[in-house]
């Protein structure tokens, strides 16, 4: 008896004339297959994905298409359906260059093979899916350009934010493409962003015309900067433009592959910002060096330039004086060789004149200067005996090292170019440094060696405000409230303010210096002795040292910040 053989599913579907078999269902609807399947389709079936990234002709397209007229697709292109889109199939993960090359060889020759091809069909996956497909496939070949994978990735997030009805950061995006095998850093992607933010909409030709990502970059670079430092510099002089109308304008102007450099844009550019922003401290120089990238990159790896060293003023010289008074002297050393405990050994007033007699050598004692030609000792005055015989102690080391010089070193015209050994009697032939009293202070996020001095290359609104706000934050802190300040950075503001609800009483007398009124009362009394302590045993103060240098600190700061936002508001300049 002879039995007939049920058909093969997948030869029905490879068979020539055939199209392809759907199951359905009890209404009547066709059902697509659950997993993958091989198919033919013919023209007429498939479509491109509307959601292709590549916007732009393949640049391998001639060669491509020469390769499938000689030999036919090389490789099975897989397609997808969408169940709630039109009745055609789609391509899941590439092939929309070999549909429209095949569409192109149909219609030039009309043979068959170019009409009927093999695909895979595989379920609807999403247009997330599809589009994330697309961009790896590309993404393995290596044509497509940096802007196509820009568009194609803002697609794709577009399309997920859609489907969770909210916002998606960068680094849970990055974490979903690197699942589903696309692996792209957050960096990247934000890159992408500001490169459609910022470039795109003035230079949707150039970047089309096959603009690379290492091209890409430094023109974002040199926008960045520009930005930065006109920012810092607008709040003093009012600027004619916007800095978007600035960077669109020279933008419009190089919107071509043949007359864009890097080097030319830039000069465009900068000529537009001294246009729009005629302050007096930007000049072509001035605006090449805040754009320069080597010089970006020194300020984020070693900060800003240091100011340059201070120097002391020399001592006025007072003309020599008669007085009727006691005549000052110079007692003679320890006879014993002893180093001298005070300075009133070393300058003392008395009623005779005593000629010094020779001392040894010690690196730890300073060395007398000699008088003036015409001048001796009993016509010294007070003020030249302390000019001449400065007061100058030296004090043992605690740790078995040499001894510590203190007490009014005079003569201090030259103490640049000092260093330490010096100051600590390493050499007697050198001259001591003085060292600031307030140097344990020069520590924590704003360390302050001078409670007095601004550098100038940060004696700016800006600097001074971000100076203040750090100030103010470990202050907070060492009170135990660093969540009671948070930054303002207004152009009024003074760097920081108290955060909403905060009642701590040093929060709030902090808020009080940087202007901001508060209607709820602290003890007074209480806050006193944070800085001063009290009389009773053991109590010392809250504030530790470095704190209260700190906050004296603030206040100059905050004097400085206050005198450059009025010369501001009565049109003055902050480049002081």
């Amino acid at each position: 008896m002879n039995m007939k053989k049920a058909p093969d599913l997948s030869e029905a579907l490879l068979m020539r004339g055939k199209k392809p078999v759907q199951s359905l269902d009890h209404s009547g609807l066709a059902v697509l297959p659950v997993s993958e399947i091989a198919m033919v389709l013919t023209l007429d079936q498939l479509r491109p994905n509307p959601d292709n990234p590549r916007t732009s002709r393949n640049p391998k397209y001639e060669d491509i298409k020469a390769s499938i007229r000689s030999r036919g697709l090389d490789s099975i292109p897989k397609v997808t359906r969408d169940p709630d889109g039109e009745d055609v199939y789609i391509f899941s993960d590439g092939g929309n260059t070999r549909y429209q090359i095949l569409c192109e060889l149909w219609q030039e020759t009309g043979e068959n093979r170019f009409h009927r091809i093999h695909t895979i069909f595989k379920p609807w996956p999403g247009r997330l899916q599809c589009v994330i497909g697309h961009l790896a496939e590309n993404e393995v070949r290596g044509d497509l350009a940096y802007i196509e994978k820009a568009l194609g990735v803002h697609k794709a997030r577009g399309i997920w934010e859609e489907q969770l009805n909210r916002s998606v950061s960068l680094r849970e995006f990055s974490e979903l493409l690197n699942s589903e095998g696309y692996p792209i850093h957050a960096s990247s992607i934000s890159r992408m962003e500001d490169t459609l933010k910022f470039l795109y909409p003035y230079l949707p030709d150039l970047l089309k015309s096959g603009m690379s990502r290492a091209q890409v970059m430094p023109l974002l670079a040199l926008r960045s900067a520009a930005e930065k430092t006109w920012l810092q510099h607008c709040i003093v002089v009012e600027a004619s433009k916007t800095f978007d109308d600035v960077f669109k304008a020279a933008c419009l102007t190089f919107n071509s592959p043949d007359v864009y450099s890097l080097e030319m844009f830039r000069d465009e550019l900068i000529g537009a910002l001294l246009h729009a922003l005629p302050h007096p401290s930007l000049n072509y120089d001035r605006w090449l060096i805040e754009l320069d990238p080597k010089e970006q990159q020194r300020r984020e790896l070693y900060g800003d330039p240091l100011p340059p060293p201070l120097r002391s003023a020399p001592a006025p010289e007072a003309p020599p004086a008669e007085s009727s008074g006691p005549i000052p002297t110079r007692l003679p050393p320890q006879p014993d060789g002893a180093v001298p405990v005070t300075g009133l050994r070393a300058v003392t007033l008395t009623g005779q004149a005593t000629k010094p007699e020779p001392a040894h050598e010690n690196p730890s004692v300073s060395r007398t200067p000699s008088l003036p030609s015409g001048m001796d000792m009993q016509h010294l005055s007070e003020g030249d005996a302390t000019r001449f015989y400065p007061r100058t102690e030296s004090q043992p080391d605690l740790y078995d090292g040499p001894a510590v010089i203190s007490g009014e070193t005079g003569h201090t015209a030259d103490l640049s170019g000092m260093n330490l050994f010096s100051a600590l009697g390493e050499s007697a032939d050198e001259k001591p440094i003085r060292v600031s009293s307030v140097a344990f202070a020069a520590t924590g996020l704003e360390p302050v060696s001078d409670i007095w001095h601004i550098p100038a290359l940060q004696d700016d609104i800006e600097h001074l405000q971000d100076m203040a706000y750090r100030l103010a934050f470990e202050l907070a802190e060492a009170m135990g409230d660093k969540s009671g300040i948070q930054e303002d950075k207004h152009p009024s503001a003074a760097g920081y303010t108290a955060s909403p609800g905060s009642i701590d009483a040093f929060v709030l007398f902090l808020s009080g210096m940087a202007g901001n009124a508060s209607n709820i009362p602290f003890n007074m009394f209480a806050f006193c002795l944070n800085f001063f302590g009290s009389t009773a045993k053991n109590d010392t103060p809250v504030l530790a040292d470095e704190h209260v240098v700190k906050m004296m600190r603030l206040i100059r700061v905050l004097r400085r910040l206050r005198e450059l936002q009025r010369e501001v508001a009565k049109g003055g300049s902050d480049d002081i």
